[in-house]
């Protein structure tokens, strides 16, 4: 059993009214979430199905997406290692009637596998998780084994290289020179990651690339200007998410990965 407060993977416990108000409930959180609605209703085409899917949320916190899908009628298991973000997250089941659909599991991620052992998924979502652990290509390959054949990955990552564009841009050199990952504030990931990281470890485990998009390439991009315009920005980003350079240019990257069989 790993002890879930040993390693050095990130725990949200003492930041979770922060991430619920600050962030998902802001304008950023907003059009992050729009934009995953939008990029994993148009390229994975079995969550409009009539059939269940059986969808695992590894390192879901709160559940937004987990309450989307379960809405929509899927069986979802939502996983985290915070135990104050499954909180909330039961709350809110409960406040949409959902909580019969989500089952609810407290387990880091590289737990998973074995706690879940004999199960597959057709579905697996890993959403802005991997850059807060201590070997993010580890957190990612670990849960393949729990995927059917020709399941999906729905990846999402925060890009380092928009990371160095914005220290540059705000002169912050003594972080953009060294062009790696560094201790930054609170809810900046200290294990931030390009696509050119990840492609590679696809290729390797035998994934074809669905999409790739970038989310919120331009919402936020100063960090001392912010905007409520979330409609207009939202509209914008549709408009370039899947267009180069900009889907690499996104505050976070999102795959979308069909397992080959």
């Amino acid at each position: 059993m790993i002890d879930l407060n040993s390693r050095m993977d990130k725990n949200f416990d003492d930041l979770a009214e922060n991430l619920k108000l600050g962030v998902y409930g802001s304008g950023k959180g907003k059009v992050r979430l729009s934009v995953l609605k939008y990029d994993i209703t148009r390229n994975i085409p079995e969550i409009e199905c009539k059939k269940n899917l059986s969808i695992l949320d590894a390192g879901g916190g709160m559940g937004q997406i987990s309450r989307w899908l379960a809405a929509k009628g899927h069986e979802v298991l939502l996983a985290d290692v915070s135990e104050q973000m499954l909180a909330i997250a039961k709350e809110e089941n409960i406040k949409e009637s959902l909580q019969d659909k989500i089952k609810i599991v407290r387990a880091a991620i590289q737990e998973l596998p074995q706690l879940l052992k004999g199960q597959t998924f057709d579905l697996i979502l890993l959403h802005g998780v991997i850059e807060w652990m201590e070997n993010p290509i580890e957190g990612f390959e670990c849960l393949i084994p729990l995927l059917k054949p020709n399941g999906v990955v729905s990846l999402l990552f925060h890009n380092l290289d928009k990371l160095i564009m914005k220290w540059g841009i705000n002169s912050q050199y003594e972080k953009a020179l060294p062009g790696k990952p560094c201790k930054t504030k609170k809810l900046t990931p200290s294990n931030s990651l390009s696509y050119r990281d990840l492609e590679p470890v696809f290729d390797k485990n035998r994934f074809d690339v669905v999409s790739k998009a970038g989310v919120r390439i331009f919402y936020g991009f100063f960090a001392k200007l912010t905007t409520e315009a979330v409609d207009e920005t939202f509209e914008l980003e549709k408009k370039y998410l899947y267009t180069e350079p900009f889907a690499s240019m996104g505050e976070h990257i999102h795959y979308i990965l069909r397992k080959k069989s």
